[in-house]
C-alpha cells in the first residue's frame, strides 16, 4: 500500500495474465497483500488478447452497473 495525495492508503493491484497448462488463456487480479481478489472464473481464453481484453474491461469497472443480486440457500424446514 502506498499513501496518496490525500494521505490515505491506497491498495495496490496487479492485473496477471497467464496461459495456462492447457493452453487457454486466463487472468487474475492480486491484491497487495498477495490475495487473489478476481479472476476469469477458469473460463480460459483461446488466445492471449481475449484474456487481457476482459481483463481489463472487469478491473476498469465496465461492469459496475450490473444488477446485483444475492443467491442464498434455503434453509430447512
Amino acid at each position: 500500500m502506498w499513501e496518496g495525495l490525500t494521505g490515505r492508503r491506497t491498495q495496490v493491484a496487479v492485473r496477471v495474465v497467464y496461459e495456462r497448462t492447457d493452453g487457454k488463456w486466463a487472468w487474475r487480479l492480486k491484491a497487495d497483500n498477495g490475495d487473489i481478489v478476481a479472476t476469469d472464473g477458469s473460463q480460459g481464453y483461446d488466445n492471449e488478447t481475449d484474456a487481457r481484453s476482459m481483463a481489463d474491461r472487469v478491473v476498469g469497472g465496465e461492469f459496475k452497473n450490473a444488477d446485483k443480486k444475492v443467491a442464498r440457500r434455503k434453509k430447512p424446514s
